[in-house]
């Protein structure tokens, strides 16, 4: 078969072609053979039926029915000959068939764009490192104590700052108390920021047994609006008192800590500022690829097909309606609502130009990164997805590997981590390519940059 690809642009293509009459024709009369073993006829036995009778009874519908099927097929067999990436279904713009002749066909049809990328081996990158100080590693050192520490009961003085304390507590709005405003053993720590400001602070200086009246305001953003911005009164009943006592900071601390062989305190402060600054490194490479990712898009702006944006910009909304729901939903749970969220509100032309701009910023993006792998051979092996899937799965608390696989391939986690680990292989290997100049920075410089 004959094609003819026209480009009508970047994103667009025409295709031309001809069906010849006697394929046509043979698949017509095929048509006519299995009809007449399916349908009953007064007089005649199935499969004995004229073709004559037959055409003249069926003969409009048969051809329509053979021309759609042949037509639709000869498209789809013509966009993958000719590699078409295809966006949507083509759209038909013009058949003849003349009785007794080669059938012409064109239509028209989106594709993604041709992605040749120009050299960005020139692209210079700024990294900049934070500095690890003598206070990081001491806030390292403080964290394991933490860890380490002994938990002791007191009973001979009251509740002090960064005390664990074990209450009970009531609150009211007024004289009114509010759906989950009261709870029986509660396990907080003085200072520990894990309730409204001031409330924890109001429990220092109390003794077992005491009970305590404490009014706190409540933050105007705070996630329970039934109580945001109002005066809360919380009586409270200290139950319990308990210290955490720290290991001292010399050798034998430094030994206790077995899994990572520290032979004394210098030699522990030493390697927790290697682990430190390669962190640092780390985490200053990971922005790095964003920034390249970045660069290299804009350095190959690409037409995008009209109807895939349209696309990315309703899954966008989708999206976010979703995330909008989700928090809704907490909120309303706090509050002991139940409401539901539709998520297929019409997507109004002001939210489609509110999200076209992000839209085809990430297609863009997408666009360009999967043609840089393919540049660079970027491929994810079997291997390396299997062991991100078992150091995915220990972090989530372990289990059947096999298992999880499958669930994660149902429902697209396994695609969404191909897709990510593909980026990240590429980027890296584009990295390679381009100037990074490293800087140690101060922690506080970096901020102001930002």
């Amino acid at each position: 078969m004959k094609i003819e690809i026209e480009d009508v642009d970047s994103c667009n293509k025409k295709i031309k072609f001809e069906i010849p009459f006697q394929e046509y024709d043979k698949k017509v009369k095929q048509y006519y053979q299995k009809l007449g073993q399916q349908v009953n006829v007064p007089g005649f036995r199935k499969g004995k039926i004229p073709i004559a009778y037959l055409e003249k009874k069926f003969g409009t519908d048969v051809k329509k029915e053979v021309l759609s099927n042949l037509v639709s097929d000869q498209l789809n067999n013509a966009i993958v000959e000719k590699d078409l990436r295809a966006v949507g279904q083509p759209h038909l713009l013009e058949v003849n068939a003349e009785e007794g002749t080669d059938i012409s066909v064109s239509a028209s049809i989106e594709v993604l764009p041709t992605v040749e990328l120009q050299d960005y081996s020139c692209i210079e990158l700024e990294m900049k490192i934070p500095r690890v100080t003598e206070e990081d590693i001491n806030q390292s050192i403080e964290v394991i104590r933490q860890r380490m520490a002994k938990t002791i009961t007191v009973t001979d003085r009251p509740a002090q700052d960064k005390d664990l304390l074990k209450i009970d507590f009531t609150s009211k709005i007024g004289s009114e108390p509010f759906e989950g405003g009261s709870a029986k053993d509660q396990i907080i720590q003085a200072g520990g920021g894990q309730l409204i400001e001031g409330l924890d602070k109001g429990m220092l200086g109390m003794e077992i047994g005491e009970t305590r009246d404490i009014q706190v305001k409540v933050p105007e953003d705070y996630h329970n609006k039934k109580i945001a911005g109002k005066d809360v009164d919380f009586q409270i009943v200290l139950k319990g008192i308990q210290e955490q006592e720290l290991p001292e900071l010399n050798d034998d601390f430094a030994l206790s800590v077995e899994a990572k062989g520290y032979e004394n305190l210098d030699d522990m402060k030493q390697k927790l500022r290697t682990e430190l600054e390669g962190f640092e490194h780390k985490e200053a490479r990971k922005a790095l690829k964003g920034i390249l990712a970045e660069k290299i898009t804009e350095q190959n702006q690409v037409d995008l097909p009209e109807g895939l944006l349209k696309e990315q910009v309703k899954f966008m909304i989708d999206q976010a309606r979703k995330k909008e729901g989700k928090k809704t939903a907490t909120h309303d749970h706090d509050h002991g609502h139940d409401h539901e969220h539709d998520h297929d509100d019409e997507v109004t032309p002001e939210l489609l130009n509110q999200y076209r701009e992000p839209a085809m910023k990430s297609l863009q993006e997408e666009l360009v990164l999967d043609q840089l792998a393919k540049d660079l051979n970027a491929e994810v092996t079997q291997e390396e997805l299997e062991q991100e899937v078992k150091n995915m799965s220990q972090l989530l608390g372990g289990g059947n590997i096999q298992q999880i696989k499958r669930e994660w391939e149902k429902n697209g986690i396994m695609a969404r981590l191909h897709n990510r680990m593909k980026r990240d292989k590429t980027i890296e290997a584009a990295l390679e390519k381009v100037t990074i100049k490293e800087e140690k920075v101060d922690r506080k410089d970096l901020i102001t940059d930002n």
